[in-house]
């Protein structure tokens, strides 16, 4: 008998426990666009954390685990997925250089305005 692979997209069960997939809270409903923007980039998720956070909008780590600051709950949709995309995205680029911008265009278009918007707040 041999042993099915899960495929990489498909997230365990308990990778959604405490997550209203109906969508009524704004922690919800963040990490819900967490989860469709890692199944788009095909990217497999450990945790994903939502969290004050005193310097950063947001870390991530090479074991799957995904940390993002309270404070986008609060902000627009289009800054919250500049900050998703960009820390799904080190998981295939783990810097800043040509790949990483060209990927960032690829799936937000003109992204450097968000960045710059997001500079703008001038909390990190």
């Amino acid at each position: 008998m041999s042993i099915r692979k899960r495929p990489r997209n498909i997230l365990p069960a308990h990778f959604f426990k405490g997550i209203n997939l109906a969508g009524k809270s704004d922690k919800a409903q963040f990490k819900k666009r967490v989860v469709k923007y890692a199944i788009e980039l095909d990217i497999p998720l450990k945790s994903i954390s939502v969290r004050p956070m005193s310097r950063k909008w947001a870390s991530c780590s090479t074991a799957g685990n995904l940390n993002f600051n309270s404070e986008l709950l609060n902000m627009p949709k289009k800054l919250g997925d500049y900050v998703i995309v960009h820390e799904l995205l080190h998981f295939h680029v783990p810097n800043h250089g040509k790949l990483w911008k060209s990927l960032m265009r690829a799936y937000l278009g003109d992204y450097e305005k968000l960045e710059f918007k997001l500079k703008k707040i001038n909390r990190r």
